[in-house]
């Protein structure tokens, strides 16, 4: 009997633990479904914050790029640094604020937004080519040619028919002065996009600095005949110009750097310079003074315009001295470095 009660006892108190730990077991679930609902809840709230101050940016960044194309600057950046607030996340007020820094000459915050606005355009799928292609020229105008030629070829490995990023590649050869790859490259981008201007004067001014006058006079020439208004660009009639000068066509080197001379801003004096050579290395020594004296008063300080004006006043003394003889200083090529033009100037025209 004893045992049987015993036995019973047992029986009641495995099934009171086997219930209690069931009801226990049920009540961790319980509490860990709450918990996973709680923090999915949370998370969805925040995707939604999220996604809604994203929304935001990139309203703000659709009005700074309208300032932007107004041209007007201050505007543009206010946006573009409020849409950075609103999220960071937002690739194209990294570009766009990028834009506005470079415009006001804060050239590393400005590289380091381009590179931001690159990575994330590249976070969910290929990257966006017009960021890379911008950063490119961004290195290329720094003199960062390797990083302008990588950045180049990283748009080049996702699609070969982007004349730009061939176009870019040419640049960052020419700037190092690499003709073969340079001239092969603008070739291609010219191949993909026939009316290119800045690639048909980069190619053009390639040719003439080769050595290769008539084909740079070619490349001009088929340049006008697609549009008649490059005819009269600065930076045309200076190629051509100094392509005249190279070819002995004195006269009509003279009048085209002249118009070149008066055409072009104050403030590519370096392209100045090279009319001001190509005209006294032609003869021309009043066009010359005349073209010099548009950049002397800016830019007295520069050794370069200092150089060509003891230059100019050897060769005036020379003309009421004849027996005098004249010596200039050995420049050793087609060009002195004098009046050679920046890698940026030469290459890239805005």
């Amino acid at each position: 009997m004893n045992n049987t009660n015993h036995l019973r006892t047992r029986l009641i108190g495995a099934r009171r633990f086997a219930f209690w730990a069931d009801a226990l077991r049920v009540s961790v679930w319980l509490i860990v479904g709450v918990l996973i609902c709680l923090s999915a809840g949370c998370r969805a709230f925040r995707d939604r914050s999220s996604h809604k101050q994203l929304d935001q940016a990139r309203q703000l960044s659709l009005r700074g790029a309208d300032a932007l194309q107004r041209k007007r600057d201050y505007d543009a950046e206010l946006l573009f640094s409020e849409a950075l607030k609103q999220s960071p996340a937002d690739e194209r007020a990294h570009w766009g604020y990028a834009s506005t820094l470079w415009k006001r000459g804060d050239r590393t915050k400005a590289i380091e937004h381009m590179e931001e606005a690159l990575r994330l355009s590249g976070s969910n799928s290929s990257q966006n080519p017009e960021y890379a292609i911008r950063l490119g020229e961004m290195n290329l105008e720094l003199g960062n040619y390797l990083e302008a030629r990588e950045n180049a070829k990283s748009v080049l490995a996702e699609n070969r028919s982007n004349a730009a990023a061939w176009a870019l590649l040419g640049e960052s050869h020419a700037a190092e002065r690499d003709w073969p790859p340079a001239v092969e490259c603008f070739q291609r981008a010219l191949l993909i996009q026939g009316d290119y201007p800045k690639v048909q004067l980069a190619l053009a001014d390639a040719y003439r600095v080769i050595g290769k006058p008539q084909r740079s006079l070619a490349v001009l020439d088929h340049m006008v005949d697609l549009d008649e208004t490059a005819r009269h660009d600065p930076n045309s009639l200076l190629t051509r110009g100094l392509a005249m000068a190279a070819l002995n066509r004195n006269s009509e080197a003279a009048e085209i750097l002249q118009m070149a001379s008066e055409r072009l801003p104050i403030d590519q004096v370096q392209k100045h310079l090279q009319i001001v050579h190509a005209q006294h290395r032609i003869g021309e020594l009043v066009a010359a003074r005349v073209s010099l004296g548009r950049v002397r008063e800016s830019h007295a300080s520069n050794s370069e315009v200092q150089r060509l004006q003891s230059i100019l006043d050897m060769s005036f003394a020379h003309l009421t001295d004849p027996v005098k003889p004249i010596k200039e200083p050995g420049w050793g090529g087609a060009e002195p470095p004098a009046a050679m033009v920046s890698a940026r100037e030469n290459w890239i025209h805005r």
